[in-house]
């Protein structure tokens, strides 16, 4: 794979590496939007997709951290408006920590959290997790015993977005902004609602889909906000992953060490999972999305506290090792040197 030939899967890109020494640099490419000719900078904000669940997970485990909740205790513990039940309807024992780590046994259905266009109705969350839409028309359940299989699902994800709307008596995004994006000083990551949406729209990267054509409305609504609503810019995403490896290292006065430690260690019979994010080998973490608007990545180095973020605004219809991303992200991170960016 050669950065040319990533350069033209992908209408726009921003990359973003900080270094141990604590230096950042970033580069951008491409356009954000063909039809107006905008070009990709520092202020434009890429769809993160499924690192969603990495920053929900980060929140989670604050309130963990506070003694607010326990994610070894079941969720229905919790639950007061809408119960996690599994397939005979009776209540599901599944933790928030099988939950985080997609081993409660939710699977998705086919084709669902996927397609809903900004001018289509809104749909609330319980209506998701019931299967009474269009977005997602299977009941989230928990089918199998917690701990027996290993499932990614956005549909879990629905279900601690329910969690934390319920115990913070907030919006979701709003609860996010208050325990992240605030305390970090990041002023473009922000959850796809309507009205962050409204506040943002010039600076959005117009999405284009697996035959490279424009998302109907530049991008898609996405109500499973928990699970793939987030919006940032690479250098904001790093902020959050530095401060994630401060974290790590016990220099975080926003994160606890042992609460980093717990999210990082493998998972009984899946090491390659941990709490919201993956674990590789090399002591590498990666938290990466891939949705119809949009393909990212974002990996960290335990041992240096390097961190890279690769964002894009188009789904190129395979996954970041055969699109370029995971190739770029690694050029970054391991690498370190400067990208010439070929005449396209």
């Amino acid at each position: 794979m050669e950065y040319r030939n990533v350069l033209e899967i992908f209408p726009g890109i921003g990359c973003a590496l900080t270094k141990a020494d604590g230096k950042t640099t970033a580069e951008y490419y491409g356009v954000a939007d063909r039809e107006s000719n905008t070009p990709v900078d520092r202020d434009t904000v890429f769809p993160a997709c499924s690192i969603s669940k990495f920053i929900t997970a980060i929140c989670v485990m604050k309130l963990h951290e506070q003694d607010i909740i326990d994610i070894d205790r079941p969720i229905n513990h919790y639950l007061q408006q809408w119960k996690l039940r599994t397939l005979d309807g009776s209540e599901s024992s599944a933790s928030i920590r099988s939950i985080l780590c997609h081993t409660a046994g939710i699977a998705d259905g086919e084709d669902g959290f996927y397609g809903l266009r900004r001018n289509d109705p809104e749909i609330c969350l319980v209506d998701i997790l019931e299967g009474k839409t269009t977005y997602n028309n299977r009941p989230v359940r928990a089918e199998k015993p917690q701990g027996e299989a290993f499932e990614y699902s956005d549909a879990g994800y629905c279900v601690l977005q329910q969690l934390l709307q319920e115990i913070m008596q907030k919006p979701f995004d709003e609860i996010v902004r208050d325990i992240l994006f605030d305390p970090l000083c990041l002023s473009s990551t922000f959850f796809a609602t309507p009205g962050n949406m409204a506040c943002y729209e010039s600076r959005m990267a117009t999405g284009y889909d697996e035959e490279d054509q424009p998302i109907p409305g530049r991008f898609p609504s996405v109500p499973d906000l928990a699970a793939s609503g987030l919006w940032s810019t690479p250098e904001e995403l790093l902020i959050i992953a530095r401060e994630f490896m401060e974290a790590y290292h016990g220099r975080s006065g926003f994160l606890k060490q042992k609460t980093v430690r717990e999210m990082v260690k493998p998972v009984e019979k899946f090491p390659w999972t941990g709490l919201g994010l993956f674990v590789k080998e090399n002591d590498t973490l990666i938290s990466q999305g891939w949705g119809e608007n949009g393909q990212c990545m974002l990996k960290m180095h335990c041992d240096t506290g390097e961190v890279a973020a690769v964002m894009t605004n188009r789904n190129p219809g395979v996954d970041q090792q055969a699109s370029g991303v995971e190739w770029l992200t690694d050029r970054k991170l391991y690498e370190g040197n400067q990208v010439v960016c070929a005449e396209r």
